[in-house]
């Protein structure tokens, strides 16, 4: 009944969001998921294969923010509710809860594991035995499965609108870009064996769209890394209704 009442006030406090600013926002709750999913990752591949364990810098802060993007990706998610959606609401309440519990129980490990100047196995070790990396994992797991329902979704120029402003947005908030991903090109312009439609990709970034799909698996030197920010800041801003 709670839930319910909530939704309520919340759309009709608030007009309804663009599926953009839903993509826009799930790429923030990804980029404030990353060292937290980069630790796991480099903690995995250091036990099967032996590399180097890489504490991210802004491990500490990870929580905070992940926490905080989840409660905004929440309210975007809700003011698009219609019975499409109640999954995704269901979702994202259920990975918010369990979210709020891992950051409680394993706060501390976090905030050792950040402080230490120098990889201590025993340390690494014991977060493991204590669960941090299996909840992690489930975590990493919940949240591409909230993603790609939401996605699923949306349905042609909708769909190309969320799915562009999320990776717009990841491109933006990159720290150190020096390649963009090979399937960039499929997500802006469609499979090179079967493009999108007409109507899908809006003409007034196409242009732009077909030059920065064009850079996508390349490495970028200052030049190019420029060029790519500054097409994908052009096509960020169309999808987010800026120009």
């Amino acid at each position: 009944m709670l839930v319910a009442v909530a939704l309520c006030l919340l759309v009709s406090a608030s007009g309804l969001s663009s599926p953009a600013s839903v993509g826009s926002d799930f790429a923030d709750t990804y980029s404030a998921f990353a060292p937290l999913y980069t630790l796991y990752k480099s903690y995995a591949n250091f036990l099967f294969a032996g590399t180097k364990i890489v504490i991210p810098p802004d491990l500490v802060g990870a929580c905070p923010q992940l926490q905080d993007d989840l409660s905004t990706l929440q309210v975007e998610i809700i003011t698009q509710t219609d019975s499409q959606r109640i999954e995704q609401v269901t979702r994202l309440a259920h990975l918010r809860q369990t979210t709020d519990t891992s950051c409680q129980t394993y706060h501390d490990t976090i905030s050792v594991l950040a402080s230490l100047t120098a990889v201590d196995l025993d340390t690494f070790k014991q977060a493991a035995d204590d669960g941090l990396f299996v909840a992690i994992s489930d975590e990493s797991k919940e949240l591409e499965k909230l993603f790609s329902s939401t996605l699923d979704t949306y349905t042609g120029n909708q769909q190309w609108n969320f799915a562009v402003a999320f990776s717009m947005r990841t491109i933006l908030t990159q720290k150190d870009l020096v390649k963009l991903d090979s399937s960039l090109s499929e997500i802006l312009l469609g499979p090179a064996d079967h493009p999108y439609g007409a109507g899908i990709v809006p003409q007034a970034v196409l242009p732009q769209a077909r030059e920065l799909a064009a850079l996508a698996g390349t490495d970028l030197d200052n030049t190019g890394r420029q060029l790519a920010l500054s097409l994908a800041r052009e096509i960020y801003d169309y999808t987010m209704g800026k120009r």
